[in-house]
């Protein structure tokens, strides 16, 4: 699926479109890649391990779950989807209503 995402013309478009408009972009596992080709990866990131080597070392933060480097959102992986998600909620409404849903997902690892 990765490298689908990173060489569909649509998508590629749609995430430098995101970018130029100052939106927020989210990718977690492998995803991260696709936004590197799209040339919208800020400096820090994370990704699944061991797929930053397609991305780039630089910037990389292994020991991280969850990186925001300005409206860029990154995440490691499955094990990470769930704090990934409660991020973005937090990011786009605010901290009561994450905590309301972190609470009712009983997600207290977040």
């Amino acid at each position: 699926g990765t490298q689908i995402l990173a060489s569909n013309n649509n998508v590629q478009t749609m995430l430098k479109e995101f970018k130029q408009k100052n939106k927020f972009i989210a990718a977690i596992c492998a995803a991260p890649y696709a936004l590197h080709k799209a040339g919208v990866l800020n400096e820090n990131y994370t990704c699944y391990p061991s797929f930053e080597k397609k991305i780039r070392d630089k910037g990389y933060q292994s020991l991280e779950n969850i990186v925001i480097d300005d409206n860029v959102i990154t995440s490691r992986g499955p094990g990470t989807a769930m704090c990934f998600a409660l991020e973005i909620v937090k990011i786009l409404t605010n901290d009561e209503i994450y905590e309301e849903v972190k609470n009712g997902l009983l997600a207290s690892h977040c």
